[in-house]
């Protein structure tokens, strides 16, 4: 891990930063600023650069928004992105975690995420605006327990 890097929940001072990395990573904005308190973040120094979302629905939370500034990557700053928001997830009761991936199966595994098929989640999470965003596309459904 890099020397001096914070794992911290966002405040809301964060949101135009974590726009703006989640637009350099390609990753939608549209829903950040209900989001924001959801999301943890990395700083190195005073800059933002990861950040990740828990977003609840009952007793189930979708990993959504993992984002590292190209330049940071490959230095485990996403892994304690999402070990930080699965901890807060099961602190809060949330039984399991569910994500959507078009490209990183294989890295999402190493926490314990299997493939499943959508439809067998909670209807509330299907109809998330996550999940809607990305029904037609060739995104891959996982789920891990947390419990």
């Amino acid at each position: 891990m890099i020397r001096d890097l914070r794992i911290r929940l966002a405040q809301p001072a964060d949101v135009s930063a974590i726009g703006a990395v989640l637009e350099r990573c390609g990753l939608p904005v549209d829903d950040l600023p209900r989001l924001a308190c959801e999301f943890h973040v990395a700083v190195l120094e005073s800059q933002l650069i990861g950040c990740a979302c828990a977003q609840l629905f009952g007793d189930t939370a979708i990993i959504r928004s993992v984002a590292v500034l190209r330049e940071w990557r490959d230095q485990g700053i996403a892994t304690h992105l999402i070990s930080a928001v699965m901890m807060r997830a099961r602190a809060n009761g949330i039984r399991r975690a569910v994500l959507l991936t078009s490209t990183c199966p294989s890295y999402f595994s190493r926490y314990g995420f299997s493939l499943i098929h959508a439809s067998k989640l909670p209807e509330e999470v299907q109809e998330s605006q996550e999940f809607q965003r990305l029904r037609n596309t060739s995104a891959l459904c996982m789920c891990a327990e947390l419990q």
